[in-house]
């Protein structure tokens, strides 16, 4: 059954990950993308206690919320 543990641990099979992507092209030619990213990333949005939560989003465990959060805010080149 759907609920915070199984989908947080992975074990709701239909669970995902939410992904967003700036495009590099548009850092420092868009205004407001490096405060969408660091309002996203803000540990009142998506820590375990934020807003985001309220909305259904289920947070990342702390270690891969500091670890995203960092590259997300220095604004890292995903690299595939």
């Amino acid at each position: 059954m759907p609920d915070f543990d199984t989908i947080s641990d992975g074990d709701y099979p239909i669970s995902r990950p939410l992904y967003f992507y700036v495009k590099n092209a548009h850092i420092g030619v868009v205004p407001g993308i490096d405060g969408y990213v660091a309002e996203f990333t803000s540990e009142s949005a998506w820590g375990p206690d934020g807003y985001l939560v309220d909305k259904g989003l289920i947070p990342l465990p702390d270690a891969a919320r500091k670890e995203t959060g960092m590259a997300a805010n220095d604004l890292s080149k995903l690299v595939m």
